[in-house]
């Protein structure tokens, strides 16, 4: 797959010089985040962190979608974010660096006090026909079945801590769909480093999918299924990796349970397992990386959520998370407004506590505020 992004290119530019038939559509939308961090003041005097400091973001989105006759389409999004505050400043954890991931990210501004960055996250083109759907280029392949702690998505994994990325990243890769007519289909997924295929079936009112794929160095096998008991949502995905090169292998999977009340009440709460785990500490939430295999660092991890719309424009809510000893705790209020049709501002927290020498600590409590306007 080294030749991937030729491939890809030569197929987009011929594609686009395609005139006859073709239509274009686009949006995009601009948001001000603001975030205030409170860290701990004894862990701080031990690190090079200050108590508190500030950061604020500029972010404008804009999506293009080019479509040619009744079979072929294309997509391209652009992210582009304007950083100011201490993490900029301060570089910390490698903030800059982490920016500038691949080719197609770009940081046209570096200045102590302030940083542009851009990043294409969308970049493919689509062929669809009757059962029939192929798509090369960077794009989203969520094959996760739960609503966060996801094994199956091996190519795109989500971050449950960074709520501002609404459309989650995409991987260079090539896809292939086929469905069939009794609510069957086939998958199959591929890029340097990932080749993976994936089959959805229903049974007894049960959707279920199976996985089985080559994930960098290993194998992996998975099950999945979606699923009401009486009224309530019942998911859970299960991976297993069978490591080449070491006899540690791995299994990652969760279930969870959902339901929504009349009123608008919607709770759901789930866990993950991991077996195989390794010793933490506070700062490396910072810098985890977040993957199929390793979603959370803990054995157990649980996840607790409620929302509710306490008037059409306002909705509330909150999650918490904790591991199986109750040596973490996560706790993330958040309410949201809608101003108008075109602007959302939405108020947030992330609170977090560890057990620090058979003690919990408040570790960091960071306040978030978020003004959109959808164009």
């Amino acid at each position: 797959m080294k030749d991937l992004k030729k491939i890809f290119l030569v197929f987009f530019l011929t594609f686009y010089s395609l005139q006859a038939q073709t239509s274009f559509e686009q949006d995009y939308y601009a948001s001000n985040l603001n975030s205030f961090n409170f860290f701990n003041k004894d862990l701080a005097s031990l690190t090079p962190l200050p108590g508190q400091w500030n950061d604020q973001q500029i972010h404008f989105r804009w999506n293009g979608r080019m479509y040619y006759g009744n079979h072929f389409n294309a997509q391209i999004s652009l992210r582009n974010r304007l950083f100011t505050g201490y993490q900029w400043q301060e570089n910390l954890f490698g903030y800059r660096e982490v920016l500038d991931i691949n080719r197609l990210d770009i940081t046209s501004i570096s200045k102590d006090n302030m940083g542009l960055h851009h990043q294409i996250d969308r970049l493919y083109a689509q062929w669809e026909k009757e059962n029939w759907n192929v798509r090369i280029g960077r794009q989203r392949i969520n094959w996760g079945i739960q609503n966060y702690w996801n094994s199956h998505d091996l190519f795109n994994q989500i971050n449950f801590f960074n709520f501002d990325y609404i459309e989650n990243p995409g991987a260079d890769a090539v896809r292939l769909q086929y469905f069939t007519k009794r609510y069957h289909s086939v998958e199959i997924a591929l890029n340097e480093d990932i080749q993976a295929g994936l089959y959805k079936f229903n049974l007894s009112d049960y959707d279920f999918q199976i996985l089985l794929a080559k994930y960098f160095d290993e194998y992996s096998l998975g099950l999945g299924w979606a699923g009401q008991i009486k009224d309530a949502g019942f998911k859970g995905e299960f991976s297993y990796f069978n490591s080449t090169k070491s006899e540690e292998n791995s299994l990652v999977g969760s279930i969870s349970l959902d339901y929504s009340f009349k009123n608008g009440i919607y709770i759901t709460g789930g866990c993950l397992y991991k077996n195989q785990v390794e010793y933490i500490n506070p700062l490396d939430f910072y810098e985890m990386e977040i993957s199929a295999k390793n979603p959370m660092p803990f054995k157990y991890s649980f996840l607790y959520q409620i929302n509710y719309p306490i008037h059409p424009l306002v909705k509330i809510g909150t999650s918490l998370i904790h591991d199986g000893d109750l040596n973490f705790i996560f706790i993330n209020p958040q309410i949201t407004y809608s101003v108008s049709q075109s602007i959302d501002l939405m108020i947030s927290s992330q609170n977090m506590w560890m057990k620090i020498s058979e003690e919990l600590e408040d570790i960091n409590q960071i306040v978030f505020t978020r003004l959109q306007w959808n164009f």
